[in-house]
């Protein structure tokens, strides 16, 4: 080869699924979590303190790199249309 990078349409195609995936299985971690932080709601002393704030920074944490996720599907779903555009006028 001349150095240059080959990907597949396919692959790019199957990227984007994968990120789909990983992104609906950290959507349902955070879902799980917040769950499981509405029940310790009721609980009092510095142990329920220190489970509620440990929680809510994993929150925000999983919400950005979520929010992260979404913004590298939509640039990926960009390029993948911009490659098949590519294809078809080399055809």
């Amino acid at each position: 080869m001349s150095g240059r990078i080959l990907v597949e349409l396919y692959d790019l195609m199957q990227a984007e699924k994968d990120l789909t995936h990983l992104m609906n299985l950290l959507k349902a971690n955070k879902a799980h979590v917040q769950s499981i932080g509405e029940s310790v709601g009721d609980w009092k002393g510095q142990a329920a303190e220190e489970m509620r704030s440990k929680m809510d920074q994993f929150l925000t944490v999983m919400a950005r790199r979520i929010a992260e996720f979404e913004h590298q599907q939509v640039d990926l779903a960009r390029y993948n249309y911009r490659m098949e555009e590519a294809d078809r006028a080399g055809n």
